[in-house]
């Protein structure tokens, strides 16, 4: 093969809509090892298709605009592209930024890539498909490009950073590789790891695993002599049999003719609704609300949707292996056994679990580098704070945080305790701090810690601190709100109200 003729010119070109692809470029431009090069930033759209040639190289960091089109600075540049002859001696390198959410994820870098092939430039470097994970691939990415820049022609042979778009139809097959039980009492917790290896999924502390779990058999075969037709198995095995919403449940109704069940489905019932449907699975409304006759087999599995993926926090931060903090769902009701369809699944699996990823920007950590954290979290509510310190710890990060936990019972319900007492020992958290409820005399929750320690609190908040808080809605989210609120009697310019916090992107809430 011939050398590669002499670097003339460098143009590091960029397509942007919020901005992010804009930042990655002129901090390319900026990077040490281009520097001899002396890099020119542009818009895409600036770029003249017709001037490059042979001594150029293109380095291009771009988003995908919705569906993989390509951002408004950037179309001009995209359709000159289309209609350019043959480009040969041009040499490239494509960095996309996408969001795994859409079908055609990272589709504009992927089309750049294969247009720029098609026309004879020449790829220096493998092409980067980056989801939120887009600034560790940047990290890996820029110095090895300023080694092939500077005469080491392979030194990117090797560096492969493409997140595969997983999601309900493209599922990821993971083993679990751990299962430890975390507290004493029931139903209990578990810390349960899953191997990534080989998936190329790329996640970050704060981001949501999703859960294909398959349906219990045991209900499946109970439907089935419930219909008294084997087929029926089969054809409900893919459905959503535990979460039935409205739609479903009034057609069941006007099939059945059920007026009991009209009568649960009122907007003034609704109390009434969720209470009846507490534990309850689509065999029980069908014995309550409907005959074999009266819902034909065929029309309840045109009626359900597909099964429903189950989100959960990540308890941990990056790497080839996943890890969940979940409360295992296990009970007898009406004389059946039954079990948390992920849960379940999670906890007895031997075959592995489908699963993928989303990114959940709202809960990473801040930009601010300083910024003090105050984690808040109850019971499995631990599992993305778990994640934001394994982050920190990794980053080697010095940043301050403050970690309070609430459960029940500390003898039976210190979730991690071993981990959390020593990385307090070891300075990563600054203050650990614990409300175990049934353990006094009188009921104490993380809001009465919050309140005990008011002092602190505002001098934390006042210093920046973002809060984090990770728990059940229903019994967090007000009282978070109001011992928030009461730090602050008085309606000053300056108070750190939840409001404020809200306001100024320094509260981050995962509620379940």
């Amino acid at each position: 093969m011939n050398a590669p003729a002499p670097i003339q010119r460098v143009l590091v070109g960029y397509g942007s809509e919020s901005g992010n692809a804009r930042a990655l470029a002129h901090r390319l431009g900026a990077f040490p090892a281009l520097q001899a090069h002396a890099p020119q930033v542009l818009p895409f759209n600036e770029i003249d298709v017709a001037s490059l040639g042979a001594g150029d190289v293109l380095l291009a960091l771009s988003s995908s605009f919705g569906d993989g089109e390509p951002p408004a600075n950037g179309e001009h540049f995209a359709e000159a592209l289309r209609l350019a002859p043959a480009l040969p001696g041009l040499r490239y390198a494509v960095f996309g930024l996408g969001d795994t959410g859409y079908p055609r994820f990272c589709g504009f870098t992927k089309a750049l890539d294969t247009l720029l092939g098609e026309r004879q430039a020449r790829p220096i470097m493998n092409r980067v498909d980056a989801d939120a994970c887009y600034e560790t691939f940047f990290e890996r990415w820029a110095p090895v490009l300023g080694n092939v820049l500077n005469g080491e022609h392979d030194a990117g042979r090797d560096l492969h950073l493409q997140v595969t778009a997983y999601g309900e139809d493209n599922a990821f097959n993971a083993p679990v590789i751990e299962r430890r039980r975390l507290s004493g009492s029931s139903p209990a917790a578990w810390h349960v790891t899953l191997d990534l290896r080989g998936s190329g999924i790329v996640y970050r502390a704060g981001d949501t695993l999703h859960v294909l779990a398959p349906n219990d058999p045991a209900l499946l075969d109970a439907l089935a002599a419930w219909y008294g037709d084997p087929q029926a198995a089969e054809l409900l095995r893919h459905k959503e049999l535990r979460l039935l919403n409205k739609t479903v449940l009034r057609e069941l109704a006007r099939l059945g003719g059920s007026e009991v069940l009209k009568g649960l489905l009122k907007v003034s019932q609704r109390h009434a609704l969720e209470s009846y449907l507490h534990g309850t699975d689509l065999l029980d409304v069908l014995q309550d609300h409907a005959t074999p006759e009266s819902v034909p087999l065929a029309r309840l599995a045109e009626l359900l949707s597909p099964s429903l993926p189950r989100a959960y926090s990540i308890a941990s931060a990056f790497g080839d292996t996943v890890s969940l903090c979940i409360r295992e769902v296990a009970y007898t009701h009406r004389g059946r056994e039954r079990r948390g369809t992920a849960t379940g699944w999670l906890l007895q699996s031997a075959e592995g679990v489908r699963i993928y990823c989303r990114s959940n920007p709202g809960f990473h950590l801040p930009t601010e580098p300083d910024a003090p954290l105050l984690l808040v979290g109850t019971g499995t509510g631990i599992a993305p704070l778990m994640g934001l310190v394994h982050e920190l710890q990794a980053s080697g990060s010095s940043r301050e945080v403050h970690l309070l936990f609430g459960e029940k019972h500390r003898a039976h319900d210190f979730l991690y305790q071993e981990v959390l007492e020593q990385w307090h020992g070891e300075g990563r958290l600054t203050t650990l701090r614990t409300a175990f409820s049934r353990d006094g005399a009188n009921k104490f929750y993380v809001q009465h810690a919050l309140a005990e320690h008011a002092d602190a609190m505002r001098q934390l908040l006042a210093r920046g601190a973002h809060l984090y808080l990770c728990g059940n809605k229903q019994h967090l989210e007000g009282a978070m709100q109001q011992a928030v609120n009461a730090l602050y009697p008085d309606d000053t310019a300056d108070a750190c109200t939840w409001s404020a916090l809200q306001a100024q992107q320094r509260l981050h809430c995962e509620l379940y």
